[in-house]
């Protein structure tokens, strides 16, 4: 595309050429005339495509995506280039193979230019493609569910920054419309209502401060059955006091200064905020909040603290952004030095066992001694045990001891309930389940797999409920349930995007990949396979190696049933894969296709 984005508010045209507008009911709008709109809803998703994509779309990917009953599939995508064209004129070029859209002289997409984070103040709050939804393109409608959260993130960034602008600018006032903007754009996101009660605190209006901690509490008890957390009424509260953390008291000036342990409960009330941030799935946010818990207990100078915070940033970060994320690694190292200086052996243990997790994952040789090292420091805390015996078990699995490694899963799930830790049972018991089908033992794994499913629904667990979902799928496929499958995936898939995690758009796709295999689509599984597989030359591995030799198990699997020329170098790859990560499992299924090859 010719040019960058400008700095534009919503619905303002520039001096010459037009606004492509895609938020709300889109359109092409030109300063002081009336434009003839493109017909059809697909020639607005193919434009939708060619100005969002990445890169330019080939056009037999634009075909089977919008296109994928047409009789004649490459006419119908003519005449939606055609309708475009007609509608652009000179202010934007739409051709080629792949289609690549070039915008000439000053002509601008509002979703581009809010995703660069070049949108006005006045940005509009409508959603991607308003009113457009094609229900016999799913391919399409997975790809728009994706963009419309990335255009929604991107609004709740502006509209942040812009309460920020205005709050340092000490316009108080200014920034209540956009406060009260974002809350209805994102009502679970609790981070939201904080700001909003803030914002309302530093205008001096107590009433509305107070009112608007009182209607989070209500929405948050009326429609999840829980409450918030202690932040937004901490943040209400400030509005009595005047402001500040309500822990202070006269500075040498007469003014004001912070308590020490006042600070210390600010960051520790973060902690917990974007623990709370990551569960409920709002991973941008809940980073956020540990980033901050981070800086707040750096400044306080206290170890203990800048400890708990630190394991919390780094086990959100190689759990949520990937596996061997350096800034996650070393915020995690970085815990467990703090810890071991402060004598906090429950920090300790918790930055020791996600340090292991990492290099079990990635099938590090130090993997061994971290988790015996955080079993040692676990103790007798039933809790941190169960964990530590799911990351245990975790890695037998891989190593191909599926028998001893739902023993431990299982020990890890009593650990669990006889801690009254929920979401730890239902991490044991989803990879119990994957452990079990793996075995041969579906019987079981559904029994696990549906507990888990109902442990992640009863706790909220949005940012874990991909995974279960993908389990779940792929013990549908087994028994030939392709409809309840696709269900499944379908929930995952869209929950996975959201969330922008690699791990769980990896098993999502391949469980997608698996399907269309299944319904004898083996171009299309492919697709899916090649877009969650990462190669050994990916360094650092961004998910777990297990993740990728399940993945390519699954080429291997189409390349052989449907006899493709690339299953030979897919079986050599699985087979290095196998022995270079230590997984004897997977070149055991290596030898077992190479029977297959012709």
């Amino acid at each position: 595309m010719s040019g960058g984005p400008k700095t534009l508010p919503r619905g303002q045209s520039p001096d010459v050429g037009a606004t492509i507008q895609l938020l709300g009911r889109p359109g092409i709008h030109r300063p002081g005339e009336q434009s003839p709109r493109p017909r059809g809803r697909k020639t607005w998703a193919l434009l939708a495509l060619a100005s969002l994509s990445e890169r330019p779309v080939p056009r037999r990917e634009l075909v089977r995506m919008l296109f994928p009953d047409a009789s004649d599939a490459p006419a119908a995508l003519r005449w939606s280039l055609s309708e475009l064209r007609r509608g652009l004129r000179s202010d934007a070029r739409l051709d080629g193979d792949p289609v690549a859209l070039d915008l000439g002289g000053d002509t601008v997409v509002d979703a581009q230019l809010l995703l660069a984070g070049r949108a006005g103040p006045e940005v509009g709050a409508e959603e991607l493609l308003a009113g457009i939804d094609l229900a016999d393109c799913p391919e399409f409608d997975l790809w728009l569910a994706h963009q419309r959260e990335r255009v929604a993130t991107a609004l709740r960034a502006a509209l942040r920054a812009e309460i920020n602008t205005r709050l340092t600018a000490r316009r108080p006032a200014e920034a209540v419309p956009p406060a009260r903007r974002l809350v209805q754009l994102a009502p679970w996101e609790e981070q939201n209502h904080e700001l909003l009660v803030r914002v309302l605190a530093a205008t001096g209006d107590r009433i509305a401060a107070h009112a608007a901690a009182a209607a989070c509490t209500a929405l948050f008890q009326r429609e999840l059955g829980v409450r918030p957390s202690p932040r937004v009424a901490l943040a209400a509260a400030l509005a009595t006091s005047g402001g500040g953390t309500g822990l202070r008291e006269p500075g040498p000036a007469g003014g004001l200064t912070l308590l020490p342990d006042g600070r210390r409960l600010m960051a520790r009330l973060e902690v917990e905020a974007g623990k709370a941030a990551l569960a409920a799935g709002a991973t941008a946010d809940g980073l956020d909040r540990l980033r901050s818990a981070v800086a707040m207990a750096g400044d306080l100078g206290d170890q203990r603290v800048e400890g708990e915070a630190q394991a919390a940033l780094g086990a959100a970060m190689v759990h949520a952004v990937s596996l061997t994320e350096p800034a996650g690694v070393a915020a995690l190292r970085r815990a467990a030095a703090l810890a071991r200086a402060a004598g906090d052996r429950e920090t300790a243990a918790t930055a020791g066992r996600e340090l292991a997790f990492v290099a079990l994952g990635s099938r590090d040789n130090a993997g061994g001694a971290l988790l015996r090292a955080a079993r040692e420091l676990a103790g007798d805390d039933d809790g941190k045990l169960s964990a530590v015996l799911g990351v245990e078990a975790f890695a037998l699995t891989d190593s191909g001891r599926a028998g001893p490694a739902s023993a431990q899963f299982r020990r890890s799930v009593e650990f669990a309930e006889r801690a009254g830790e929920p979401r730890k049972a239902a991490w044991s018991l989803t990879l119990l389940a994957r452990s079990e089908l793996i075995d041969g033992n579906p019987e079981a794994a559904r029994e696990h797999i549906d507990r888990a499913m109902g442990l992640v629904t009863a706790e909220r667990w949005t940012a874990f409920r991909p995974l279960a979902l993908a389990v779940a799928a792929e013990l549908d496929l087994h028994e030939g349930r392709l409809d309840e499958a696709g269900q499944q995936l379908a929930a995952a898939w869209t929950a996975a995007v959201r969330l922008s995690d690699p791990c769980w758009l990896s098993v999502t796709r391949r469980g997608l990949g698996l399907l269309a295999a299944r319904r004898g689509n083996p171009a299309e599984a492919l697709q899916w396979l090649d877009g969650a597989y990462h190669p050994a030359t990916d360094r650092p591995p961004p998910i777990c190696r297990w993740m990728d030799a399940d993945t390519l198990d699954a080429i291997c699997d189409v390349a052989t049933t449907f006899r493709l020329p690339r299953a030979r170098a897919a079986v050599a790859e699985l087979a290095a894969l196998g022995s270079q990560t230590r997984m004897p499992v997977y070149a055991a299924k290596a030898r077992t296709y190479a029977t297959l090859l012709p």
